[in-house]
Formats: structure tokens, sequence, C-alpha cells
């Protein structure tokens, strides 16, 4: 039988039929290849009117601005500066930011993501182009007698040695854009990461610089707590001694007493936030919570007036990191959508292979007759998929909407926050203001006061009562000055804290209303 087959089937009428296969794949390729080059204009994505749609106009705050300006607290300038903590003048801030922005664990956590969504975007890239592959194997087997390659070819020997060098290729016609939008959504979430990443770096400068200030704040107020404890046990001495001579009851040394337990209380208070705020600026930094920090209690000046953009609502959205981190989230999921629906049409691909094949023995692997060649053109059109595609079109657009309405609402509050904090600093800064004259009337009381007491005209108890109520005024005071900084720097972080988008906006809305 195998003799039948062989005589009916020549060496030159299998070559005819391979030779005719290979034409008739390359025709059905080539319509194929015609036809996804007619409709190639029709690439699937979505419209920017349909990713603009429900996307938020960004709010105007020339009010606000107008209103602040007015006062003297508010100056038109630049935006922040990138290393925006220099305008404190404070070198321990410095070295403290800059230590922090190389050990701190979360900057290096996001340094990973980035490198991360870059290497995703790369492979996503690889789809865009040819695939290129080599292989080489060698398989020794033991060919069955009455199997198909010795019934057709009883002189081959019983244990063969197959040896076979390919190079293949692979490329998919990407006429849908399913392929572009796939890598653009990839780029898309780089992008997102790569702001996210500003966006941490923003939070843990601005809480290093909170927390700074709030302990070279606490320190000051120990300073002055301690002065308080030690001037009320004065007035219970002096009273007690008052007691022993008949002169007083007991019922005053007993308040005084207990004026002296209740600061000491508040004292022991203001020590245990000094430790926690010096944990908490050792973490941030990257190191142990116990290691030592040598910081004094004077508080450096802020400026003079805090500084405004000119385009404040028109740049707000491009210079706020966790704003263009979501646009960017929104632009990805549009390019999702993009990539869901060419799930409809065609998909054409071409694989090729070409190489060596040999079963007889390693020399004869380089003889012209163990070339091997082939084409496989290749067309999927889905015809039925029980809704799967439409489904999952449907699913990648509410991914998508839900990014917008997140990204609507991230930008009101950003707007919100500019402009709540806009009106709190004039009030923190205009308390201030009058607070210093308080401190000021005060001091001059209890000057006043020692002259009298000096005079004989009033009593060392009268002496302690203005003092105590100067050094009350004065704790007021720094906790209006630490509420002057941490608003300060809270309004730096509104405004993004120097961060410039390298990219354009991918989508806008338009101008504010």
């Amino acid at each position: 039988m195998s003799r039948m087959y062989a005589k009916k089937y020549s060496k030159n009428d299998c070559k005819f039929f391979s030779t005719s296969r290979s034409i008739l794949a390359l025709r059905f390729f080539y319509k194929a290849l015609l036809g996804g080059i007619i409709f190639l204009p029709s690439c699937v994505s979505m419209t920017q009117d349909e990713q603009r749609q429900n996307i938020l106009f960004p709010p105007c705050l020339e009010t606000s601005i107008s209103k602040s300006l007015e006062t003297d607290y508010f100056s038109v300038g630049n935006w922040p500066e990138e290393k925006w903590w220099k305008i404190f003048d404070t070198e321990q801030l410095d070295a403290f930011v800059a230590k922090a922005l190389k050990g701190n664990p979360s900057l290096q956590a996001i340094e990973q993501r980035i490198e991360l969504a870059k290497q995703t975007a790369t492979v996503t890239g690889g789809l865009l182009f040819p695939l290129i592959s080599f292989d080489a194997k060698e398989t020794w087997e033991l060919l069955s007698k009455n199997g198909v390659f010795r019934a057709l070819n009883p002189k081959l020997p019983l244990n063969v040695n197959v040896i076979d060098l390919t190079l293949s290729s692979t490329y998919e016609f990407d006429f849908w854009g399913k392929n572009r939008n796939l890598f653009n959504a990839a780029m898309g979430r780089m992008k997102a990461e790569e702001a996210e990443a500003v966006q941490v770096e923003l939070i843990i400068t601005t809480s290093i610089a909170q927390t700074y200030f709030a302990l070279k704040t606490n320190l000051l107020k120990e300073q002055l707590y301690l002065e308080l404890v030690a001037v009320r046990k004065e007035i219970f001495q002096l009273e007690s001694l008052l007691r022993e001579k008949a002169l007083f009851s007991a019922l005053p040394p007993l308040l005084s007493e207990e004026n002296v337990w209740e600061i000491e209380q508040q004292l022991l208070a203001i020590q245990e936030e000094i430790a926690t705020y010096k944990h908490l600026l050792n973490i941030l930094m990257g190191s142990g919570p116990d290691e030592h920090l040598e910081i004094d209690h004077s508080l450096p000046p802020l400026p003079s007036a805090l500084t405004l953009p000119e385009n404040l609502s028109i740049d707000l959205l491009s210079r706020r990191p966790d704003l263009m981190a979501q646009i960017w989230r929104v632009e990805a999921l549009a390019h999702e959508v993009g990539a869901a629906k060419a799930d409809f049409y065609p998909n054409i691909s071409l694989t090729s292979f070409a190489g060596l094949q040999s079963a007889l023995s390693f020399p004869y692997l380089f003889d012209s007759g163990s070339k091997t060649f082939g084409l496989q053109p290749a067309i999927h059109l889905p015809i039925f998929t029980a809704g799967a595609i439409r489904a999952n079109i449907r699913a990648k657009k509410a991914s998508f909407d839900d990014a917008v309405y997140t990204y609507n609402n991230l930008l009101l509050q950003s707007a919100q926050e500019v402009a709540d904090l806009l009106v709190l600093i004039q009030m923190i800064f205009t308390q201030k203001d009058k607070q210093d004259s308080i401190v000021q009337n005060a001091e001059e009381r209890y000057q006043l006061t020692l002259l009298r007491q000096r005079s004989g005209l009033d009593n060392q108890l009268e002496n302690y009562a203005f003092k105590e109520a100067l050094i009350e005024k004065k704790l007021t005071d720094v906790e209006l000055v630490y509420g002057q900084y941490l608003a300060a720097i809270k309004l730096i972080k509104a405004l993004g804290g120097g961060y410039q988008s390298e990219y354009s906006l991918p989508l806008q809305a338009g101008s504010c209303e």
C-alpha cells in the first residue's frame, strides 16, 4: 500500500500541491489585508467629545483671589518653587527634607511602581511590531515500523535523530487600533504613576515641614509652661506663708496648689507631644524613632506676604500632581474602551517560519534539501460571543465614567481647598496681629506692676497674677504662630508644591466658568 501511495504522488507532485496551497493561502491573506486597508480609516476609539462629555470645567477662583489680594497678607507672584521649603530659610529643615527624599520607604516604593508601569508599557508596545523568535531542538526517536514515517519510507532507519532549526515571525495587523490603544493606555498609567510619585513626595515634604514646626512650637510652649509652673508655685508658697501668718484662710492655698497640678498636667501633655513629633520626624526621614534630634525652640520668621500665582484658576489642573494623576487614569481608561471596541472587528495576523530540518544525521542538516519555509496567514472574526464583547465594552466604559466622576470630585475639592485656605490665612494672620497687641499690652501691665511693687503700691501676689496672665497670652500667641506656619504649608500643598507637568493635558473641558 505504501508503494502504491508513493507511486501515485511523486516528489514533484508533492511540491506542486504544496505550492498550490501556499498560493491559495496567500490569496486569502491578501484579500483580508486589502479589506483591512479599506476599513483602516474607521479605527475604533473614543472620540474627544465622548471623553470630555462629563468632565467639569475648572472652577473659577477669581473672587477669592481678588479678596485675598486686598489684604496685606498676600501678593501676586510665581508659583511655589520646586524646593518650596527653602522659603522658610532654615538649614535644619532643608537637611531633614533632603534626608527624607533619599530614605523614605514610601518614596522608594513609588519609584518601583513607576518602573513597573514603564516595563508594562514596553511589553504592551511590543505588540505593535513583528515578533521574531528562533527555536533549535533535537529529538531522538524510535520509529514504529507500522507508523506513518516508516510505512511511507521503509528505508528510514529504525532510530532517527531529528534536528530542527527554525526562525519564526508573527505579526498582528493593528487595523482597528487595538494594540495602539492598549499601548497608549499603558503609557497613561505610567504617567499617572509619575504624577502620583510627585504627590507622595509632596505629602511627605509637607508632613516633615508641619511636624518640624509643630515640634519647635511645642519646645517653645514647654519653656513657657515651665515658667508658668514656676510662677504658680511661687503663688502657692506665698499664699501658704500668708496662711501660716493667719493673714489668709486655707482656701487660697488649696486653689493655688490645684492650679500648679493642672499646669503640670498640661506640661506633661506637651512633653508627650514633643516625643511623639520627634518619633514621627525620624520615621518620615526613614530613620528609627529613637534617633537623636537636636532642635532648638526658636521659630524662624514667616515670609512677609504669601504669594499667589496670577493664573491660579487656569493652571491649577496642571500644577496639582493628584489632579494630573487622575486625568491620566481617565485617559488610560478611554484607550481601554477603544481597545475593547476593536474586539468586534476581524483580527488579521501573519505567521512565517524558515529553517533547516533533518531526520537522517547532522551533516544532512545543511544540505539544500533540508530547507523548510512556511506562511500562515490567519483571520479571526467573532460571530457569537454570548454578549461577552459588548459586556466588556460596557464594563470599560463604566470604569472610565467612574474615573471621570472621581476626577470631577477631586477638582472641586481642590478648588474648595484653595478657597478655604485663603480665608483661613486671612483670619489667622488677622488674629495674630491682634494677639501681638494683646501680648504687648500684657507686657506693659506687668512692667508697670513691677514698678508699683517696688514703690510699695502693689503686693507680690498682684505681680504674680499679671506675670501669669502674660505667659498665658504668650502661649496663645505661639499657637497662632504655628497656625500661620500650618496654613502657609497647606496653601503651598494645595497649589501643587512647585510641580509642573512635563506632559500636555490629555483632556481638558475648557476654561473656568
